[in-house]
């Protein structure tokens, strides 16, 4: 546990602002545990950071000079103090992809602006996955350095004891057949390729869309969970996530985009090979985030988690009907029929 406050915060970034520090005000920190502060002072401003878990400010801090020493879009770490859990980063401003997208496509043709959007995100995810990749291995933690198997099942279990109780529309038992078929998804997908960085958290809300010299991009964010993983996972978490509001027509141009995109490093995965995996490991990204939406929303008290929840079992059911959890296991689609309310 970090003992930091924001007097510590301020003289930590007092050097870095020009020797002063003018105003500070508090942020939005989404689900984190971290508490987040806008600071100014006479050379700018910058967004300092206090965190609980000393081991996630270190991973963050290690990732980004990881991922900035192989040019891939991070903040600028300004100043540290690792041992008590505060760092300072550039001011990336207010807007996230997630909101941008949203208001591009209120305007008119604003829907071609955010698929070009999504376009040049998705390029840069593999970046992440196999350049990222190369030489992060000391930085990971030795145990539970995978999302494998062992994760899914936690996720599983965290769906099963938060969501399913409270939101679900009928709280269908979990009888053995659907533990069953549960457990061959899992192992479905744990068994894919883990050789690869997985961001874990790979959606519009850890991505800032900023402007710098004319020219409007991403940065990435909230990396510092990641782990070893399978490709696929980070992208199912994009495309479905219910902020990225893509079509099926847009997401399937999204991913002939990525296969391009991790061709040119070096990876070459024929479509169906890839896509095999790709919706074993969308079902459990959807179960994890519903578990996580419902356990941040009502044990920590973060009501704004509780609005994902509709427009995420909206899209679950489109997926059960249009067939996308099709994996030979009636018992689930039966089971999970009954939870969404198809």
């Amino acid at each position: 546990m970090t003992s930091a406050t924001l007097a510590d915060l301020t003289a930590l970034a007092a050097p870095a602002l020009g020797g002063r520090v003018e105003r500070a005000g508090p942020m939005p920190g989404g689900g984190s545990r971290r508490a987040f502060h806008r600071l100014s002072g006479p050379a700018g401003s910058a967004v300092g950071v206090i965190g609980e878990d000393l081991n996630e400010v270190r991973a963050f801090l290690d990732f980004t000079r990881h991922f900035a020493a192989r040019n891939l879009p991070v903040p600028r770490v300004l100043a540290e103090d690792a041992t008590r859990g505060m760092y300072l980063m550039e001011d990336l401003g207010t807007t996230t992809l997630a909101e941008s997208l949203a208001q591009w496509r209120r305007e008119p043709g604003g829907g071609t602006r955010a698929a070009e959007a999504l376009q040049t995100v998705v390029r840069w995810l593999p970046a992440f996955q196999v350049r990222g990749a190369d030489g992060l291995e000391p930085l990971l933690p030795p145990d539970g350095a995978a999302l494998d198997a062992t994760v899914f099942r936690a996720d599983i279990q965290r769906f099963l004891t938060h969501f399913l109780p409270r939101f679900a529309t009928r709280p269908a038992p979990v009888d053995g057949a659907v533990r069953s078929a549960l457990d061959a998804v899992v192992e479905k997908a744990g068994a894919l390729p883990r050789d690869y960085f997985c961001y874990r958290d790979f959606q519009g809300r850890n991505i800032m869309w900023v402007t710098r010299n004319h020219h409007a991009g991403p940065v990435f964010l909230d990396y510092q969970s990641g782990r070893w993983g399978a490709l696929a996972y980070d992208l199912a978490s994009l495309l479905y996530s219910p902020d990225t509001g893509a079509d099926e027509a847009l997401r399937d141009s999204l991913i002939e985009v990525y296969l391009a995109a991790l061709r040119e490093c070096g990876v070459s995965i024929p479509r169906g090979e890839f896509m095999a995996g790709f919706y074993p490991l969308l079902l459990l990204r959807r179960l994890q985030a519903l578990g996580a939406y419902a356990e941040l929303g009502l044990s920590r008290n973060r009501p704004a988690m509780l609005e994902q929840i509709p427009p995420a079992m909206a899209g679950l059911r489109i997926l059960l009907k249009a067939g996308r959890f099709d994996f030979g296991l009636p018992a689930l689609e039966r089971w999970l029929g009954e939870v969404l309310g198809v």
